[in-house]
């Protein structure tokens, strides 16, 4: 059995007859048939029911077609990495998107670089805060994308490319306030705080947000953050974006204090370690994160 075969029964199947298949492939009749024959005798089932004008797969063919459209598929696949690799394309293609960030920009670049390098295995990982910049100085990612501050220079030497900022409020359900009305720092520190672990980074801690309640319950994700938010087991920060539904609707309420600031914003940008070389599919996607 060879490639060339399977592909000439595709050709056949789709178009119903030899004359149209080989006009499509640029072949004779009588080689495809020959083609068909030899395969069929290898075998020994019939592929092809003949007894009427337009060529159908027996019952058996049905099944043998169906395998076969799989290995054809695999075969293009196959070609399509041998030309992608041989023009020095990654094999494996590493970003770390942190979930705090819009997702509105992001998604579509990595969707087309996605389409354009489909032979590129794509994996996209998430964690804790600052998990990008971690990931990419640690060289577990080509591309990280997540929350910037200007003393992340000190960590080591990247490019960055700036897409914009977002904003991280306090936010509580309604449900935890019952008649309470939080006003003070002080009165918000008896409530119960849901947070997202700190990273391994010397400047990272509890610190860098005001989240010093007694009770502590803390989570690695934004929608398992945001789910416990709503569901009133305590409060915590989290990027207005996420939220916008609930803050409409009143399911979550943004926290006014008197005594502290109550918005925060940082820049979102996409990082690389700038002594790396970065290949064909690397640079595409900044290019199309510098783009849009």
């Amino acid at each position: 059995m060879k490639l060339e075969q399977l592909r000439i029964l595709r050709y056949i199947v789709e178009h119903g007859s030899l004359k149209a298949a080989a006009m499509a492939l640029h072949k004779t009749q009588p080689a495809l048939s020959i083609a068909i024959k030899n395969l069929e005798d290898e075998f020994g089932f019939q592929i092809l029911d003949r007894s009427q004008y337009r060529l159908k797969l027996t019952p058996q063919g049905k099944t043998f077609y169906r395998e076969a459209e799989i290995l054809l598929a695999n075969a293009k696949h196959l070609t399509l990495l041998g030309k992608q690799l041989s023009q020095g394309n990654e094999a494996k293609f590493n970003i770390c998107y942190e979930q705090v960030c819009p997702e509105n920009r992001i998604i579509p670049a990595i969707n087309k670089t996605y389409q354009t390098f489909s032979a590129t295995e794509f994996n996209l990982h998430s964690g804790l805060r600052f998990s990008a910049l971690e990931q990419v100085k640690n060289g577990e990612v080509d591309i990280g994308i997540g929350p910037w501050f200007h003393l992340f220079h000190a960590q080591g030497e990247f490019d960055t490319l700036r897409l914009g900022e977002f904003e991280i409020i306090p936010v509580i359900s309604p449900t935890l306030l019952k008649t309470m009305k939080i006003s003070r720092y002080e009165q918000l520190l008896r409530l119960p705080n849901i947070a997202m672990p700190e990273s391994k980074f010397q400047f990272d801690s509890e610190k860098l947000a005001y989240n010093h309640s007694s009770k502590q319950f803390k989570v690695n994700d934004a929608l398992t953050l945001k789910a416990l938010l709503v569901s009133g087991v305590g409060w915590g920060f989290i990027p207005s974006h996420h939220i916008e539904q609930e803050l409409a609707s009143g399911t979550l309420k943004h926290i006014e204090l008197m005594d502290k600031e109550c918005r925060f914003s940082a820049e979102i940008r996409v990082i690389r370690q700038e002594k790396r070389h970065h290949g064909p599919v690397s640079e595409f996607l900044w290019q199309q994160l510098q783009s849009k």
